[in-house]
């Protein structure tokens, strides 16, 4: 077959991506099709000697029988043998059954919907000598991968599927995701020996759908029913074991199959990475690696998250997001994050990625990438989980991620020692007249007995008061963030909010009724956790004057660091209603998917940009101006440094001019992508420092409180009737719902 002709838009001259292959190669990759393809003939050759010899048993008892002139109770024993044996051929019989490829889970594109990425594919197709995909799907996975269509039967066609997980696109720049579809595509290419090749790969996934893949009536087999007898038990495991050692001897035919391809399979792998290699560089070839790797850690973390939301009937609307979220934050732990100043790589085969820019994100390269997203995550609860949307609502990444700093240790902590009834985004400081000098030891020491004495009378009050302050709080994000998703023009469930219709005014009208309702709400949980303050204070206030001869080491060592800790908890609670307010914007502002706007984007998303972005930063510029003065003494070099400095590691976004000249729109578009990119780099760090600092300050002082109360007072008991507080917390305690999607392919 012909390899395709240059596209005529891009007259560039083809180079070599992939090392040389010699006749060798082709002999290898000719021996392994070759053998691969004999093991599963040989397999039913098996299967068909022993079907013989399971009716040649089968025909000898019942001839002995029909000639026998007495029959004697022991001539029905053989029906034993011959019964399982016949059952055990059954079960042989379902590898060579494997159920057909699936992809209800992905999502089709052309090339009139993304003529960008199908250009680059188009692209590094003709420079390896190959044919281009003959479609393109979206999923879910966190891999690119590709396969011939029909499988095995489909080998000598030679039609390429590719596969294209949206975590990866969200993760990874232009030139990264140029890279990965270099590798995966090379992979294929090999000209003579392409064939052979895709016959070495489809052969080695069939073997392995054909062992791991189940029947829906199969993975029943492994779980345990409700209402189930002893026999009906022993029933399903019999049959599941019997089953599983009747797959056994194609077991082995796949370790075989392997075996005999693990060298083709690695000459192909290494000359496909070095293919990358040459289009973007050793150096960030390794920096991929390395984030492909935090991808993977991200996706693990997820499923957790989204096991809580299945029980919280609170899922992650972008996957995606979510993913490029979590990995964002490893990156910047790990401090692996590219500097914009890395010079690119340089040489022939970096003409495929010399008009990509390496600050930019590969989700440019996808028209309304945010919105495909969401349709795919869709896609995935419903048709690979099961999930029924219109049970559930769909919220932020942030949101999920910040529910799952629930699990923090400092969270623990400050919920251990106000049992419960501390709202950790709310602040107990200048609530109540507490001492500003020493009023004794024992006013102290009376103080604490009494309210703990008083929690177990109005303690359930306030849990509920607090309780249901959290739930108007979370509906409000709610409706903030759909309001923002109704005004960049994405369709909105008004089931979802329970609103009249899903304009943007209605959304924020309703949320603002819920703010209002948060604030009705507030005076009276503030009379509460006045006393909570005055038992907090006078905790600390216990460990601040007493004498040092009445502390144990452990106290005197916290002593010390109590005015640090102190100031820094006052300083940031004076910040925290504003912070509260930045975090209900910034949901939505990452729930927009904003850093990933393109030029191909329409302009109401811009518009949506126009709104949200510059409320966030003058929101910033509260928190910093309240702030203004507090110091940070925990640095490396020991050297105070203001607060401020140390919780925003960026410079704000500038806002953007809008022109009324329409030829000014695409310079519009422009500046308001790189603001809501420069707002995303800078904000997101911003709130996870802040919370991490303030939930820290918080478990700080309160195990201080904790081990102070302890030493002088004992431990405090509220009884059986204290919970857990937040509804993620309540949901976590039945957290028995498992999370089995159903198999896939594996990710290459």
């Amino acid at each position: 077959m012909a390899p395709p002709e240059s596209p005529a838009a891009k007259p560039k001259k083809r180079v070599r991506l992939t090392p040389w292959r010699g006749p060798i190669h082709f002999l290898l990759l000719l021996t392994t099709s070759s053998l691969t393809l004999m093991l599963p003939l040989f397999y039913v050759f098996v299967v068909v000697l022993m079907g013989f010899y399971v009716g040649w048993l089968g025909f000898e008892w019942v001839t002995s029988l029909a000639l026998a002139e007495k029959w004697h109770w022991q001539d029905i024993l053989p029906l034993g043998y011959i019964s399982a044996g016949a059952v055990t051929w059954t079960f042989m019989l379902r590898p060579l059954m494997p159920r057909p490829r699936s992809i209800h889970v992905a999502l089709q594109i052309t090339p009139s919907s993304q003529p960008r990425l199908f250009e680059m594919v188009d692209e590094i197709c003709w420079h390896l000598r190959l044919d281009p995909p003959q479609e393109i799907w979206l999923d879910t996975t966190t891999g690119i991968r590709s396969s011939v269509k029909d499988g095995v039967l489909g080998v000598a066609g030679g039609e390429l599927i590719l596969h294209i997980g949206l975590p990866i696109v969200a993760v990874a720049n232009a030139r990264e995701l140029a890279g990965m579809l270099v590798r995966e595509l090379a992979m294929n290419a090999g000209g003579l020996g392409t064939t052979f090749s895709h016959l070495v790969r489809e052969l080695n996934t069939w073997f392995y759908r054909a062992l791991h893949e189940r029947d829906p009536w199969e993975m029943e087999l492994c779980t345990r029913r409700r209402k189930e007898t002893g026999g009906q038990r022993a029933v399903r495991v019999i049959t599941w074991l019997w089953m599983g050692l009747a797959k056994l001897p194609f077991g082995l035919f796949v370790i075989a199959a392997k075996l005999i391809s693990v060298a083709a399979l690695v000459r192909l792998g290494q000359g496909a990475d070095r293919a990358a290699m040459n289009v973007i560089g050793k150096d960030e070839w390794k920096r991929l690696e390395q984030k492909l790797a935090m991808l993977q850690g991200a996706w693990d973390a997820s499923k957790t998250e989204i096991k809580r939301g299945m029980t919280q009937h609170r899922l992650p609307e972008n996957l995606s997001l979510l993913l490029a979220r979590h990995v964002a934050r490893e990156e910047r732990k790990s401090g692996t994050a590219p500097h914009s100043s890395a010079r690119p790589h340089e040489g022939p085969a970096s003409v495929i990625v010399q008009d990509l820019t390496a600050d930019a994100p590969a989700a440019a390269l996808i028209r309304s990438f945010v919105d495909l997203s969401r349709q795919v995550t869709c896609f995935y609860y419903q048709h690979e989980l099961g999930i029924g949307l219109h049970e559930t609502r769909l919220v932020a990444d942030e949101e999920v991620i910040h529910q799952n700093r629930r699990e923090d240790e400092s969270l623990v902590i400050i919920r251990r020692y106000f049992g419960g009834l501390a709202h950790p985004e709310r602040a107990m400081c200048g609530l109540g007249n507490t001492p500003l000098v020493s009023p004794g030891r024992l006013q102290l020491q009376d103080e604490i007995l009494r309210v703990r004495t008083e929690i177990r009378e109005w303690g359930g009050r306030l849990k509920l008061a607090l309780h249901e302050w959290n739930l108007a709080w979370q509906r409000r994000r709610d409706l903030e963030s759909a309001a923002l998703m109704s005004l960049a023009g994405y369709t909105i469930s008004r089931i979802q909010f329970g609103t009249d219709d899903t304009t943007p005014q209605s959304l924020r009208s309703e949320a603002a009724r819920q703010r209002m309702l948060m604030e009705h709400m507030e005076t009276a949980l503030a009379a509460y956790e006045a006393k909570l303050e005055s038992r907090f204070a006078a905790a600390l206030g216990l460990l601040w004057w007493v004498e040092k001869e009445q502390l144990n080491d452990v106290l005197l060592d916290r002593r010390q660091d109590l005015p640090a800790w102190v100031s820094i908890y006052e300083a940031m609670a004076g910040a925290l209603p504003s912070f509260r307010e930045l975090l209900t914007t910034f949901f939505a502002f990452q729930t927009l998917g904003a850093r990933f706007a393109s030029q191909d984007d329409t302009a109401s998303s811009f518009n949506a940009l126009q709104t949200v972005v510059p409320k966030m930063t003058n929101l910033l510029k509260q928190i910093l101006s309240t702030l203004d003065g507090a110091m940070y003494p925990f640095t490396q070099s020991k050297r105070r440094i203001p607060l401020n400095e140390h919780l925003l590691q960026g410079k704000l976004p500038e806002p953007v001019n809008i022109s009324m000249n329409p030829g000014a729109a695409a310079d519009t578009k422009a500046m308001s992508a790189k603001m809501a990119s420069d707002a995303s780099d800078v904000i997101a760090p911003f709130v996870d420092r802040f919370l991490h600092l303030y939930h820290k300050a918080y478990a700080w002082l309160a195990e201080s409180a904790e081990l102070t109360e302890q030493h002088f007072l004992g431990p405090l008991s509220l009884g059986s009737d204290t919970e857990l507080l937040m509804p993620e917390e309540f949901a976590k305690m039945n957290e028995e719902q498992t999370l089995a999607p159903k198999s896939r392919l594996p990710v290459k």
